[in-house]
């Protein structure tokens, strides 16, 4: 009889495992393959001084109509990624033009 109830709790524990490992799996793969977890500013800066976005590689937009809460430029400078204010695209464009090299 004690066996018997050994060899149950054991294969309960197989069976949890396997449940448990399925899921992860099944969470990773989301993740991975659709963003199902986005990456939201929450907050946003004002005043980015202008060397700092001189250095802007980058930008997206995000739209508060989509999955996220708020309108925001998601500023890539280096490997960091800042949250500004989208009025701030228009002096990036701009920065961009000077930027340009005139073609003769």
């Amino acid at each position: 009889m004690i066996f018997c109830l050994h060899s149950l709790s054991t294969m309960e524990l197989k069976a949890s495992s396997l449940l448990l490992l399925m899921c992860v799996s099944i969470i990773i793969l989301t993740e991975a393959g659709t963003n199902a977890i986005p990456r939201c500013c929450l907050d946003i800066s004002r005043g980015i001084p202008q060397e700092m976005l001189s250095r802007v590689r980058k930008y997206e937009i995000q739209s508060r109509s989509g999955r996220c809460e708020i309108d925001a430029l998601i500023l890539h400078i280096g490997h960091k990624k800042i949250c500004a204010h989208p009025k701030l695209r228009k002096r990036l464009d701009k920065i961009k033009k000077i930027r340009k090299p005139k073609q003769a």
